[in-house]
């Protein structure tokens, strides 16, 4: 079974997510790693703006620190040094993306925290099908950045791995994984949370391929689902007040 893990070149992510993409190079079933290139003026802007107004420091510095370090390059050697490859690309929906990616006719596709919207047609790319690793306990907690509003609220803190399907956070379930924490500490949060995400993507893959199919449970709404957008700098705030560093 022929995998292709894809990722971000930027992420706000202690040592840019390394933990899971560079853990994954091992894999048996993993073809490759493709990389977008998501750098741009803006992710300067936000590192800035998250240090200078002291509502996510440690956040900002992580950001620019990743924006500037040469990731890419630790990702090469490593890939490569198994003989697998590593692709840079602009558009993950771009036609000609899409051309090169079916090309390489992958059995299943990976999403790593790359923050895309995966439409239709590079949905259909795989034979098998797409998954994602979204950053919450579905399917209650749907959305975006749902690690950070569960360290603002409180309450369960993990990351699930399911079937990608046109609707966001959608698709059947395939591994839902509660990460202790003391959620004193965001991103160190983060940082055990890619840790387990390699172990956990590890045995989804091995059963897949045992299957050749993409077999989960059902991923409905609840009375306890909410969906959770990007947080404001007064929510940073707010996060910072309850005594957790970002």
């Amino acid at each position: 079974m022929k995998t292709l893990v894809i990722t971000s070149a930027v992420t706000f992510v202690p040592d840019n997510y390394d933990d899971l993409t560079l853990g994954l190079a091992n894999n048996p079933y993993v073809q490759g790693l493709v990389v977008i290139d998501n750098r741009s003026a803006d992710i300067y802007l936000k590192a800035f703006l998250l240090m200078l107004s002291g509502a996510g420091p440690l956040m900002g510095w992580h950001l620019l620190k990743n924006s500037l370090d040469n990731s890419l390059a630790r990702k090469q050697k490593r890939y490569e040094a198994l003989g697998k490859k590593v692709w840079v690309i602009k558009d993950i929906n771009s036609e000609e993306t899409i051309k090169f990616l079916s090309s390489l006719e992958p059995d299943v596709i990976l999403n790593a925290r790359t923050r895309s919207f995966f439409k239709k047609r590079l949905l259909s790319i795989p034979k098998i099908g797409c998954i994602n690793i979204h950053h919450g306990l579905l399917p209650h907690q749907r959305g975006l950045m749902c690690d950070f509003w569960a360290h603002l609220f409180g309450t369960s803190f993990g990351f699930s791995i399911h079937e990608m399907t046109s609707k966001l956070d959608d698709g059947s379930l395939l591994k839902v994984v509660e990460v202790p924490s003391n959620k004193k500490n965001y991103l160190e949060s983060l940082k055990n949370a890619a840790r387990l995400e390699t172990a956990a993507a590890t045995e989804v893959l091995q059963e897949i391929a045992r299957t050749q199919k993409i077999q989960g449970i059902e991923n409905s709404k609840t009375d306890q689902t909410v969906y959770r957008s990007n947080p404001g700098l007064i929510d940073f705030y707010k996060l910072r007040l309850r005594g957790i560093k970002i």
